[in-house]
């Protein structure tokens, strides 16, 4: 059982006992990200190639399911496995949905720059809760957590805002313009006339620009392009879960957790961390942020170490287990693109001013949408004997 320092710093809030003084510790980023493998087959990345339409339903896993998960592997990462969103065929030329909305033409050169003209990048920096990502690109977003494509009939951000707003788990959404064809591209018709569609897609979890790597593609001489790439992400909706409360939410990153004082625990309680998991896996199938599931991961922690207490050693006299007090969620985000969502597990409720591990030193790996909980059980207590202390 990989239980290691990995994460050795992850949660947050100060209900015993006063906070100790923070030391210097960080998340190993690269460990972690090594243990996920890419995405699940059957989840999608993005919109298939020709879609107009496709609506994705909020995928979160029920209890059993994560209990299971944290039997068959208690504290350690799960695996996943990759699926690419551009299946490209050859047409029929049959013809394609048109949409209604204003449009362009010309070649792909000509087209971008009559597009980013007419719908330059100088939208607002926020809208509502949203803060604005990245405005004007060339590209549009490519990750996990895909919720759903709708296109749309203008070039409008609040249409597409609202369609996030109703969407279940939906944390952001990509507005952007694409040149596609009016027939279905094949021998017989190998470069079509353009058409231009409004396509909004939905995301389930946070990204940043470097996420906006899906450039089109040539389906057979046809040259699909994008421009005018808006996209908008919002603080992640944590609240009060059954046993739970809600301790600190949009935090500036992970907890960075010290051992509690010598002087005032026991040695097997001063080091507080109890592992972590991360979501998806192939058995735990989730496309959008959801804490819920990390607080069940962590009862079902808490009822793991139960069944599995330590042996008696001088160090642990009582043969005591870890119990689950406090969880920290938060996502991944890897050169732009959301890697999935970490649960980290303490016995110690820690306080917010902990969450300070923002991500790597170079930039490429960022926390996001951290929030801490504190289960709010009583009598709260950090570990449990099993054991009774020689005399």
């Amino acid at each position: 059982m990989r239980t290691t320092v990995v994460l050795v710093a992850l949660a947050a809030s100060a209900l015993a006992a006063p906070a100790p003084k923070p030391a210097p510790q960080d998340i190993n980023f690269s460990d972690v990200l090594s243990d996920f493998a890419p995405f699940v087959d059957d989840q999608p990345t993005g919109p298939e190639y020709n879609a107009t339409t496709e609506t994705i339903p909020a995928t979160s896993p029920n209890h059993s399911e994560i209990v299971d998960n944290v039997k068959a592997d208690p504290a350690t990462p799960g695996k996943l496995r990759r699926r690419d969103i551009l299946k490209r065929t050859q047409g029929d030329c049959r013809p394609q949905p048109a949409n209604r909305g204003p449009q362009f033409f010309g070649e792909p050169a000509d087209w971008i720059a009559q597009v980013q003209a007419q719908c330059p990048p100088n939208n607002p920096d926020t809208l509502g809760t949203y803060t604005k990502v990245f405005d004007g690109l060339l590209g549009s977003v490519n990750q996990m957590g895909y919720l759903g494509l709708t296109t749309i009939h203008s070039y409008d951000i609040n249409d597409c805002k609202a369609r996030c707003d109703a969407k279940p788990g939906c944390l952001g959404f990509n507005l952007y313009v694409e040149r596609d064809p009016s027939l279905d591209p094949g021998a017989g018709c190998p470069d079509p006339a353009p058409i231009t569609n409004y396509k909004c897609t939905l995301w389930g979890f946070p990204f940043e620009a470097g996420a906006a790597d899906n450039r089109g593609q040539t389906r057979y001489q046809f040259k699909v392009v994008i421009a005018a790439s808006v996209a908008y992400v919002k603080p992640p909706p944590c609240s009060n879960l059954p046993d739970f409360d809600l301790y600190g939410s949009g935090l500036y990153g992970a907890i960075n957790a010290p051992s509690l004082p010598a002087d005032s625990y026991p040695a097997y309680q001063t080091n507080t961390y109890m592992g972590f998991k991360q979501y998806p896996t192939d058995d735990v199938r989730l496309n959008y942020y959801d804490p819920s599931i990390c607080t069940a991961a962590c009862d079902a922690q808490t009822a793991y170490n139960e069944r599995h207490p330590p042996g008696l050693s001088s160090s642990n006299p009582t043969c005591a287990f870890k119990v689950c007090n406090c969880i920290n969620s938060y996502v991944l985000i890897k050169n732009g693109k959301a890697q999935g969502m970490i649960c980290s597990f303490y016995s110690y409720t820690w306080d917010n001013s902990y969450a300070v591990n923002g991500g790597s030193a170079d930039g490429t790996v960022k926390v996001a949408s951290s929030c801490t909980f504190s289960n709010n059980r009583l009598p709260r207590q950090l570990t449990i004997d099993t054991c009774a202390a020689p005399i």
